[in-house]
């Protein structure tokens, strides 16, 4: 394998997806890598949301001409192209080679499971071979660009793995991961929504009989969905069913902070996240056993988009007393063009020596002055001067502010280069912030922590750079930090230390020496339904919109003023804001691609579910009329109706 560069994109190029909006699939990334002997270096990840502006970009690209033109411009950040590479993996028509997959290797297993495995288990090749790792990838299911027949074939969708001296041995998983999946789109709330949902409200269903769902592929097709569904119905009847007599007994009573339809939904939602607790806890304990090894010895490592499940991770750690947790900031599918490079090294030179070490990895935007002097900004600049942390501190306490410094961070959640902080000290920090973000109001704020203090503060805890982890409070500290609380006393905490992050290190050292608090709020730089954001003007442009009289800007400190002349009411359109190519050719191209007008509908479904294309041809005419009856039957039998319907209505 020859030293240079090497491209992998976990994009899907097809052109019928791009012309009807469908999605094949999500969090699209591209990411840059370097040999040099062996060592293997991580250069640059672009994930396509913060560039296009489409949160969780799923869009297909129109052709390869698209694709070569869209990477060969980020590339040029370095003066290189797809001509400087030495390979290009991940999505065919781009790839240069086909020798990089697990397709062949591991015929049994989804590839795209494999390179979520790979991700997490060889982001630091030091512990990869010189300790033991148990790592399991538990997501909705596998995309199927590069495994065509993954559904067809019925392959294990969900993978764990044991990594001894060295050795890798795959095994079949079960994934809590579709009971969240299905959730999402009969509430049509995001999953992380849900989440803290089920925390955010004191009512519970009492004495539910335990019941644990062991699904080892994914989709309606198995009926999976109608097992879960199924279930919920158990449950809703019962809330439905109960009255303040049943308090103490079916239910311990509505919280009268939230409606009846959030009461209903925190309810449900706490049964199936004690159930995603038992699968990962019966997943783990299979592993260890086959293993023969104990948790005090061994490194637990998760992906896959569950991961993003706090609370689990610090069960399984708690429990079982792991030696540690390795995983990445991109545990989702943001980070399939990481396992899909590590898997080529790992099967093209086997042993090398590679350590992602930090978050930081995105974009790098300066130019701070040429931004402020240009229009419209330029009459907003009130003043302009070096970072300061004991003038920063004041700040802090006179209320939030952006904060905006270096590369970005890359994977889905803001871990202090984009992000908004704020005075944890007093609850109303949480409320401006959601308003701010025009959330609902109950929605969590997360704390960074200096990671020397952590223990001090947080039963039980451990390092958590990537906020991967969910820990409770010390009883003594609660009342001095109430806006990082969810209301059971546990936050979703981000860890930092002072060689990693020195100006924001020290702004929050200056703070805990004034204070005696060593913890800021922080929550991502977006609006609703934006991705973070990327660039200065973007963060400008959210400041004066949302009213910030302080920005700060790679360790410069922007005070603004005259907000309400600012005349943009939106965020700004990112740079690939174009993405969509085929401009008034779309009725033709439309015609082409779904001659027999297939509803959206329809479409959707059929994209979500790869084996229908097995059973269905949108290009038959005889088939159309079947697809159509058929989606009809199970979106309304599973009641996920209201989620298709919002998605077909954009």
């Amino acid at each position: 394998m020859k030293d240079g560069y090497y491209l992998s994109a976990y994009i899907d190029i097809n052109t019928q997806a791009h012309i009807l909006d469908l999605e094949i699939r999500h969090d699209q990334n591209v990411s840059l890598w370097k040999k040099e002997g062996d060592h293997v270096q991580l250069i640059h990840y672009w994930e396509l949301e913060r560039l296009t502006g489409y949160k969780q970009h799923s869009t297909s690209f129109l052709d390869i001409d698209q694709a070569r033109r869209v990477i060969n411009s980020l590339l040029d950040t370095y003066q290189l192209s797809l001509n400087d590479m030495n390979e290009v993996w991940g999505s065919p028509g781009l790839d240069t080679v086909d020798d990089y997959h697990s397709v062949e290797d591991f015929p049994e297993y989804a590839y795209h499971s494999v390179a979520h495995l790979f991700s997490a288990i060889y982001s630091e090749t030091r512990l990869l071979q010189n300790d033991n790792i148990i790592g399991l990838a538990v997501d909705h299911g596998p995309d199927h660009v590069n495994d065509p027949n993954v559904y067809r074939d019925n392959k294990y969708c969900y993978i764990g793995c044991i990594v001894k001296n060295g050795q890798i041995e795959f095994y079949p998983l079960y994934s809590p991961a579709l009971l969240w999946a299905y959730c999402r789109l009969r509430y049509n709330l995001r999953e992380g929504t849900l989440m803290a949902l089920a925390s955010a409200s004191t009512s519970e269903l009492l004495d539910v009989e335990e019941e644990t769902f062991l699904f080892q592929t994914t989709g309606v097709l198995n009926n999976s969905y109608q097992v879960i569904s199924d279930y919920i119905d158990g449950l809703e009847k019962n809330i439905d069913q109960a009255t303040e007599q049943d308090i103490g007994i079916v239910f311990n009573g509505f919280d009268k902070a939230f409606d009846y339809q959030d009461n209903k939904i925190s309810m449900v939602m706490k049964e199936i996240q004690k159930m995603s607790i038992r699968i990962m806890d019966l997943n783990v304990k299979n592993l260890l056993e086959r293993s023969g090894i104990e948790g005090k010895d061994t490194y637990l490592s998760i992906t896959g988009g569950f991961a993003l499940n706090c609370p689990t991770n610090t069960y399984l750690m708690q429990k079982y007393n792991f030696k540690g947790f390795i995983s990445t900031p991109c545990v989702s599918d943001t980070g399939m063009s990481m396992g899909i490079a590590l898997y080529a090294f790992y099967k093209k030179i086997h042993t090398f020596h590679f350590s992602l070490g930090n978050s930081y990895y995105g974009n790098q935007h300066n130019g701070l002055l040429t931004v402020i002097e240009s229009e419209p900004y330029q009459k907003h600049i009130l003043s302009i001067s070096e970072f300061n942390p004991e003038e920063a501190v004041r700040d802090l306490i006179n209320g939030p502010f952006i904060w905006f410094y270096g590369r970005s961070e890359i994977g889905p959640r803001a871990l202090g280069n984009r992000s908004i902080i704020a005075d944890p000290r007093y609850n109303d920090a949480k409320t401006l912030l959601n308003q701010v973000k025009d959330r609902q109001w109950w929605r969590p704020v997360a704390p960074i922590i200096l990671e020397e203090h952590l223990k001090e503060w947080f039963d039980g805890s451990e390092k958590s750079p990537y906020m991967l982890h969910t820990y409770h409070i010390r009883e003594d500290k609660k009342n001095q930090v109430p806006a990082i609380l969810h209301l059971d006393n546990s936050a979703r905490i981000q860890t930092i230390k002072k060689d990693e992050k020195d100006l924001l290190y020290g702004l929050i050292e200056k703070f805990n020496e004034e204070t005696g608090v060593p913890i800021v709020c922080n929550t991502s730089l977006n609006d609703k339904g934006e991705p973070i954001i990327d660039r200065i003007e973007e963060a400008i442009n959210f400041a004066l919109r949302k009213n910030f009289k302080i920005i700060y800007v790679n360790g410069m400190r922007v005070e603004l003023h005259r907000h309400g002349e600012y005349e943009e009411n939106r965020p700004l359109p990112r740079p690939l804001r174009t993405f969509h190519s085929v401009g008034r050719m779309k009725e033709i191209y439309t015609k082409l691609y779904n001659p027999f007008n297939v509803s959206k509908r329809a479409l959707i479904f059929y994209y979500m579910l790869p084996d229908l294309m097995n059973r269905y041809d949108i290009m038959r005419k005889e088939d159309v009329q079947e697809l159509e009856n058929y989606a009809d039957d199970c979106i309304n039998k599973l009641r996920i109706a209201a989620f298709f319907d919002k998605i077909a209505g954009k």
